[in-house]
């Protein structure tokens, strides 16, 4: 008996009973093919994903709900490469907290390498209670870090841990008081963090520690004692985490806040001098390759200023850069210059950072190194919210990384 060529023969012992099956069929149960096996073995599969930068590896995700679970496995995301470049800024439009919030993102992608290409900004609003039987909620961003958010809405008053790479939320726990001053994110290990918050009770300063990676987290007063009361001498909106330390800036010429979140102890440095004879407010105060950068209002001299830099020490600010817009803005008087982000470079001897400002109506990147500069796109700002923005830039302009973290608050 002959068979068509896409067939074969499955000879049992009993002749009588024999099965026609295709060759196709065969081949899948015989032939095995060594990049599914490589594919289907979790720890393979982790261990390749951790070679590739997190934007590319979060995209997998959509693959099949195996590839999910994988990828947010807390195993590969404490190996993940996280970009060191924040990838995006938000800047709040809207003044008043109960307003129609509405934020300007501008992406900032290619910019440390010194792409040529024009960027498209885009206008963006959180609503992160539409699934909560609440709509047109406006939310602000209190403090970002590391590729997630805190924000929180007026009406009703909630605080939610946000990563926009994700668009995952979850909402942290109601903090018995009726004065937050301040919330702020503290890494204390890849895919470990910690939330800390300053609030008021009773005119006394009380510091609280939330630990989402605990099974059960809670707010746990930490029963510092602050060196110094009154909200007019430390900005505690303006919070810095740079290895497990929280620092925060002085209103006055001299002084520095920092809490130590790993120990849990507060510490005040009243003796720490800046370059200038007065203080008038903060343009920036960030993060760059593990050193505090500032920079102040009374440097701004027409087109230039500078950035001051903190010694490892906390015994003074020194002037890292000077920088000078002059080629590109030609006028001596004072200008109104925006420090939107700190762009630190991969390079982790050379200090190839870029730096993010806004300046009449353009937004324009320069670079340290060379000192060039090149324009990214158009941007205008209401009289209004360029006072806020040039008097209380913590509360208004907020950059981020893309991160595929998901931001848990239990440690199942």
């Amino acid at each position: 008996m002959k068979f068509p060529a896409f067939c074969s023969v499955d000879k049992s012992e009993d002749q009588e009973s024999m099965a026609v099956v295709p060759v196709r069929s065969v081949r899948r149960r015989n032939v095995s093919d060594p990049s599914s096996e490589v594919l289907e073995t979790t720890d393979l599969l982790q261990q390749i994903l951790a070679k590739l930068p997190a934007k590319m590896v979060f995209g997998f995700t959509l693959v099949s709900r195996y590839w999910n679970e994988v990828i947010i496995d807390p195993k590969l995301v404490c190996h993940l490469k996280v970009p060191r470049n924040p990838t995006a800024v938000f800047v709040r439009r809207s003044v008043m907290h109960n307003d129609n919030v509405k934020f300007t993102h501008i992406p900032l992608e290619g910019v440390a390498g010194g792409g040529g290409a024009r960027i498209r900004r885009s206008t963006v609003s959180l609503n992160l209670l539409e699934n909560e039987n609440f709509t047109n909620v406006p939310f602000v961003i209190e403090h970002s870090g590391n590729g997630l958010m805190i924000c929180s809405s007026c009406e009703p008053r909630c605080y939610f841990l946000y990563n926009p790479t994700t668009k995952k939320r979850v909402r942290i726990p109601e903090l018995k008081t009726s004065v937050v001053i301040s919330m702020h994110i503290s890494f204390q290990a890849t895919g470990r963090h910690k939330i800390v918050a300053v609030y008021s009770n009773s005119d006394k300063l009380q510091l609280h520690v939330l630990e989402p990676n605990k099974s059960i987290p809670h707010w746990r007063n930490t029963g510092v004692d602050f060196p110094v009361l009154g909200l007019d001498v430390v900005n505690y909106g303006y919070g810095v985490d740079i290895d497990g330390v929280i620092y925060w800036p002085c209103y006055k010429s001299r002084g520095l806040m920092l809490f130590n979140v790993r120990e849990e102890t507060l510490q005040w440095l009243p003796e720490v001098p800046q370059p200038y004879n007065k203080f008038s407010g903060i343009t920036y105060f960030g993060e760059c390759k593990g050193n505090l950068r500032m920079v102040v209002n009374s440097s701004m001299r027409g087109p230039t200023f500078d950035m001051l830099e903190l010694k490892p020490d906390h015994s003074m600010w020194f002037i890292k850069y000077h920088i000078d817009l002059t080629p590109r803005v030609r006028r001596t008087n004072r200008l109104p210059i925006l420090v939107l982000a700190l762009l630190p470079g991969e390079d982790q001897e050379e200090d190839d950072s870029y730096l993010i400002i806004h300046i009449l109506t353009e937004v324009l990147s320069y670079n340290f190194k060379d000192a060039s500069m090149r324009k990214l796109c158009d941007l205008c700002f209401r009289p209004t919210e360029y006072l806020y923005l040039r008097s209380e830039p913590w509360n208004y302009v907020h950059s981020y990384l893309q991160n595929p973290t998901y931001p848990r608050l239990t440690a199942s």
